[in-house]
């Protein structure tokens, strides 16, 4: 269920919200998108299936600790219930990376977490309970934590778009989905999207790397 008190933010600069951002700098986030695409496109034919998405998340993991850490105080890397998270406990702010679905960075959408996550994507987003009105949320059996505010980086690679979209965004909740407890989060208090970035505005340097006999850019015949 959307939350109806929902705040969306959709930038063409958002250079000059930080406050929207938890106060880091929107390059920080589309650096690590950035770097994210060069390993996802860096593969061919002889990887496993899996590899570009695997790499892609990667990246964008290091390369926003690294950066977040190296540029503001407060900020540490953590691996938490084998999660990496970046954490601020002055602030009171924890930030997971994660792909999206296709209506992720999309404001007339509602995006979901891609694929369905276990117990730790719930005991994060139970941290976030405890800060809304009961009212606000439909949450089901998710127990609050503590106040610590989780956002989620969501990204998605939309291919026949030739584009990737990302939003920095606060869960109320999450709805079970598949066996096993199972979970993806689909409701949202605050979503921060950012510009997309286009597949022709990677730096140079990067486009130099990508293996001649990738076909990422190939849209699939139905």
């Amino acid at each position: 269920m959307t939350n109806l008190k929902l705040k969306l933010v959709d930038y063409s600069d958002p250079e000059d919200h930080f406050e929207d951002t938890l106060g880091i700098a929107p390059s920080m986030f589309r650096d690590a998108i950035q770097n994210g695409l060069q390993y996802y496109r860096g593969v061919n034919k002889f990887h496993p299936v899996t590899a570009g998405g695997s790499r892609a998340w990667e990246e964008i993991v290091a390369t926003l600790r690294l950066r977040i850490i190296e540029n503001y105080e407060g900020w540490k890397a953590e691996q938490r219930h084998g999660m990496p998270v970046l954490i601020n406990a002055k602030l009171g702010k924890t930030i997971v990376v994660t792909s999206g679905d296709e209506n992720t960075g999309v404001k007339e959408e509602t995006p979901k977490t891609k694929n369905a996550k276990g117990g730790v994507t719930e005991y994060f987003v139970g941290q976030n309970l405890s800060l809304f009105d009961e009212a606000e949320s439909d949450i089901g059996n998710i127990t609050p934590v503590d106040s610590h505010e989780t956002w989620v980086f969501l990204y998605t690679f939309d291919k026949n778009k030739s584009e990737i979209r990302f939003e920095l965004s606060l869960p109320t909740g999450a709805s079970i989905s598949g066996n096993h407890g199972k979970v993806k989060i689909t409701d949202w208090k605050n979503r921060v999207i950012f510009p997309a970035i286009s597949f022709n505005e990677m730096p140079d340097e990067f486009k130099a790397q990508f293996a001649e006999d990738s076909d990422f850019f190939e849209v699939q015949k139905k």
